[in-house]
């Protein structure tokens, strides 16, 4: 019994938690932020799916990346380069995941459907197998998975891929290289070890710099279009722009003074950064209606 509870407790390990839930909240906040009511129901095969899809498609990338996890300090312990759980069994839970996913996602809609199978594809397909050992900007493709939980939550409560829906997925695409290409720098000595190529390692600090506060700006611009496109949102709109600005600003500082530990503070950053948007606009989006219900 012992032994079942830590492969169990393993290959929860596989799926990154803590990164699950950052991307299930994005598919929760797009979720309401399409209007659609709150139905128990569709909340719980939200719940389902996020898990298996998002948690299926990272145990999946563990998969495939096993001999770099070994070689890395941060990742030699997890549950495959350790051997705490075989790469048959994760192999076995995996794909059990991915099925529940795909049937639950069938359920829904075919939109929704479309995204769980997108980013499947970009994650293991676009990113871990193409690009990832490549090139540099490996994450420009690898962004494109990590934003479909969004545009997944917007088309269950909308029914369809609409533009709104697309902006939401564009901020969680712009957000990530603040997010991914900080922590790569402060871990170089990882990365260079595994020999896997990022803009942060492989470019001047100035350019990589400047390209994220490219991304930064295109996030920026997509939350205020989801504003003006649905005419909610500009709280959500205001608050984010701010701690866009902040996240900017500790970039133009790290290039004047590049540093690991000021990397770190960067990466720390980014996740409220993105945050912000997935819980305040469903928040307005709420009271708006709720207003609208009082009169």
């Amino acid at each position: 019994m012992t032994t079942l509870a830590s492969k169990v407790k393993a290959f929860i390990e596989l799926t990154k938690p803590r990164q699950a839930a950052l991307l299930l909240l994005t598919m929760y906040g797009a979720y309401v932020a399409s209007g659609a009511p709150l139905d128990p129901i569709m909340l719980l095969k939200l719940t389902v799916l996020g898990f298996t899809a998002v948690g299926g498609v990272t145990a999946l990338n563990m998969y495939f990346d096993h001999d770099i996890d070994s070689m890395m300090r941060r990742t030699s312990k997890r549950p495959l380069p350790s051997g705490r759980i075989s790469f048959g069994e994760a192999l076995l839970g995996v794909t059990l995941m991915l099925i529940i996913a795909v049937t639950v996602a069938s359920t829904i809609n075919e939109y929704v459907l479309f995204t769980v199978l997108a980013g499947l594809y970009f994650n293991i397909i676009g990113y871990t197998e193409l690009t990832k050992r490549f090139t540099a900007l490996n994450i420009v493709v690898g962004s494109i998975a990590g934003s479909m939980p969004a545009l997944g939550g917007w088309a269950a409560g909308a029914g369809a891929i609409t533009l709104p829906g697309v902006l939401l997925a564009l901020v969680v695409y712009a957000w990530q290289p603040l997010h991914v290409w900080f922590l790569a720098y402060f871990l170089e000595e990882d990365y260079r070890r595994a020999n896997v190529p990022m803009a942060s390692l492989n470019y001047d600090v100035r350019v990589f710099s400047a390209l994220t506060i490219v991304h930064l700006a295109v996030m920026a611009l997509a939350v205020w279009m989801f504003a003006f496109t649905t005419s909610k949102g500009y709280m959500a709109a205001l608050l984010s722009t701010v701690f866009i600005s902040l996240a900017s600003v500790r970039v133009a500082y790290f290039v004047r003074s590049p540093s690991r530990a000021e990397a770190l503070r960067i990466f720390k950053f980014a996740t409220p950064t993105l945050a912000i948007v997935f819980v305040l606009v469903p928040l307005e989006v709420l009271a708006s209606e709720l207003l609208v219900l009082s009169w």
